[in-house]
């Protein structure tokens, strides 16, 4: 028996922090309430008319306030009988009237609302509001640079006696410098060179 060297055990593929199943924090009975909640809507057909949309997402709301729900997109997709993916079509115009694209994007609006009051109250993490703003509410993180190519601050003349004639205005208020037999003047500015020390 001694003799017998131990074989270790495969190694399991992939990561714990990955796994839902492994990060799970739920109490007894909570997945099953989370389960049934979502999987009430399975069965819904899409609404008929803007008439049928108005009472669904009015009901889902109401729903979710009974019930201490978070309101989110992809369960109110599911209360409308659709994908997430037929949801943004709506939302974008296409497939349905202006009035679907409307109601929806007043339905994410009040979702947005509801997420900012949380936030605020510190009720759920920054981290989880900025991740819902982004994915669901069309908020970015954005620094607008303008770039206007081939510009100078001497204006739009390229050739030198124009730059000139620019640089005298800037200085001296005027484009030429006369000097006294009344003749112009050519101006030329030296670079001035750096002071060198003698290295210690």
């Amino acid at each position: 028996m001694d003799d017998e060297k131990k074989v270790p055990a495969p190694k399991k593929r992939g990561s714990k922090s990955a796994s839902v199943t492994a990060n799970l924090k739920t109490e007894p009975g909570e997945l099953s309430r989370i389960i049934q909640n979502n999987f009430q809507y399975f069965n819904r057909k899409p609404p008929k008319d803007e008439k049928e949309l108005a009472e669904r997402l009015n009901d889902y709301f109401k729903e979710c306030a009974e019930q201490e729900r978070m309101p989110t997109v992809e369960n109110m997709a599911l209360a409308l009988g659709v994908t997430r993916f037929t949801l943004w079509d709506w939302e974008n115009g296409r497939s349905r009237s202006p009035e679907y694209s409307h109601m929806i994007k007043k339905a994410k609006e009040l979702m947005g609302a509801i997420d900012a009051d949380l936030v605020a109250q510190g009720k759920i993490p920054q981290i989880t509001y900025i991740f819902r703003a982004k994915n669901y509410y069309g908020m970015k993180d954005q620094q607008d640079v303008v770039l206007t190519p081939n510009t100078s601050p001497l204006g739009e003349q390229k050739d030198a006696e124009g730059l000139q004639k620019k640089y005298l205005e800037k200085t001296y208020g005027t484009p030429e410098l006369p000097p006294a037999d009344g003749n112009p003047v050519t101006v030329t500015v030296k670079a001035k060179r750096k002071k060198e020390t003698a290295p210690e």
